[in-house]
């Protein structure tokens, strides 16, 4: 279900309460430039600590910004690609 059109993009502060404190400046203003809100950037970090894929995939399907939250935090965890 896509997010309401009235929900408010999350702030700094809404995003490093998801992420910790200690959340890296530059991944914090990559996912303000989303426009995800706060519950958005909630369940991109909820999915990625998902270990049970097929449970994402049945509980919990990604909007667009969840994926690109997402995809983001995945990045960032992983490291970049090479």
């Amino acid at each position: 279900m896509e997010p309401s059109k009235s929900a408010k993009p999350a702030t700094d502060k809404e995003i490093r309460h998801v992420l910790g404190t200690s959340a890296d400046d530059e991944l914090v203003t990559a996912i303000r430039k989303t426009g995800a809100s706060h519950q958005e950037v909630l369940q991109a970090f909820e999915w990625l600590d998902d270990d049970d894929y097929m449970g994402k995939s049945l509980k919990k399907p990604l909007t667009d910004t969840v994926r690109r939250v997402y995809d983001l935090l995945l990045e960032d965890r992983d490291g970049p690609e090479e």
